[in-house]
């Protein structure tokens, strides 16, 4: 990734809506722990620094890892940017306002943006091409069922992304299993008699309505059900009404 320079509005709107999720989810041992141990910040940030700042990378790196604990991730990703900033002439006040003479304008503009592109290329939303263009493709759909693994597509609630396992996600044949496996059940219940036929008759009014409410995949579609599908059925209905009240007082129906 090569951003332009000057950077076009888009991206700078997006860089500042980015970065603090970016020192809160990506560099902290909490999150994704890019700048929580030297290994990390090693491999995958200082490393990747363009050839231009390899001595801001050789300076930090030193001092990060003779005390790994001076400061927090936040403060490193600071200094980071502050000593980029240094180097390019970029810094605040003559101190730190010396540019570098033997620094082209390409190694220049490239190490200005080399803080937003790393943000970027941790945080930004990544658009798939074939999602958009091909059926087969759709997985971003609620309920999908990808064609090799046979596992379903399930929204999950925000309180479960870091819990989220995708491997436990139901799979087509696992849901084929247990709806044979209520039918089953079932059929055994309409054979009993006397106590246990009434007993069975009272699980049979509870039976469940829908195919879904068979399997596991109620776990995924009532809250999927009850704080996506109905607050917009309500919404529509809200919008509906407002609108027949609109039409209904320029006709004047009381």
């Amino acid at each position: 990734m090569e951003l332009p320079l000057p950077l076009h509005p888009s991206l700078q709107r997006a860089y500042h809506i980015l970065e603090p999720w970016f020192i809160k989810e990506i560099i902290p041992a909490s999150g994704h722990g890019l700048l929580s141990s030297e290994e990390r910040w090693s491999k995958d940030l200082l490393d990747l620094i363009p050839e231009a700042g390899k001595s801001v990378a050789t300076l930090l790196g030193k001092r990060w890892r003779e005390d790994p604990n001076e400061s927090t991730p936040a403060e490193k990703w600071e200094q980071l940017k502050r000593h980029i900033r240094i180097l390019i002439g970029r810094g605040n006040g003559a101190k730190e306002s010396k540019t570098a003479k033997t620094m082209d304008n390409k190694d220049k503009n490239r190490l200005e943006n080399w803080h937003i592109e790393v943000v970027f290329r941790h945080t930004y939303p990544r658009l798939d091409i074939n999602v958009s263009k091909t059926m087969n493709h759709l997985l971003k759909s609620p309920f999908c069922v990808h064609p090799k693994t046979g596992r379903v597509c399930v929204p999950i609630q925000p309180e479960e992304v870091r819990s989220f396992d995708p491997f436990a996600v139901p799979t087509l044949s696992q849901l084929m299993k247990e709806l044979n496996d209520y039918a089953g059940n079932s059929n055994i219940s309409e054979t009993l008699e006397g106590a246990e036929k009434e007993d069975a008759d009272k699980k049979k009014s509870r039976t469940p309505k829908n195919e879904w409410q068979k399997t596991s995949l109620k776990g995924y579609f009532e809250p999927f059900q009850h704080k996506f599908l109905e607050p917009i059925l309500k919404e529509i209905r809200r919008q509906d009404k407002q609108a027949a009240d609109k039409q209904a007082a320029m006709r004047g129906d009381f």
